[in-house]
């Protein structure tokens, strides 16, 4: 038997505290439409991430929540190359509906970045 190494599991951010840690954080990575907030944990073996459309942007809930689904498939297209584990906060930028192409492409840009 083969123990992986580098193999961390994504899942959904819920906690407050852990939100509000990663807003109080004032290091992100951005990209033309996408802002990415990590907070890095030795020893975890787990992604917690959120995602987030602001309503400012996007008044319509179908609209936002499209996008929402997109940048989650974004997550998940990059969840076995996953190089740390922690918690981090995806949030959409943008003026107008992406394609789901470039939303995963700008989201392995932005993990891969650092």
């Amino acid at each position: 038997m083969s123990l992986q190494k580098n193999k961390f599991t994504l899942k959904r951010l819920k906690s407050k505290n852990t939100l509000d840690a990663l807003f109080s954080n004032k290091n992100g990575h951005n990209t033309k439409s996408l802002v990415l907030k990590v907070l890095k944990k030795e020893n975890a073996f787990f992604l917690f991430a959120g995602v987030s459309v602001p309503k400012k942007n996007f008044k319509n809930a179908v609209d936002r929540n499209k996008i929402k689904r997109q940048l989650r498939r974004g997550l998940k297209n990059i969840e076995h190359k996953l190089l740390f584990g922690g918690s981090c906060m995806l949030i959409y930028k943008g003026k107008k509906l992406p394609l789901t192409s470039e939303i995963i492409d700008e989201t392995e840009a932005l993990f891969f970045k650092e």
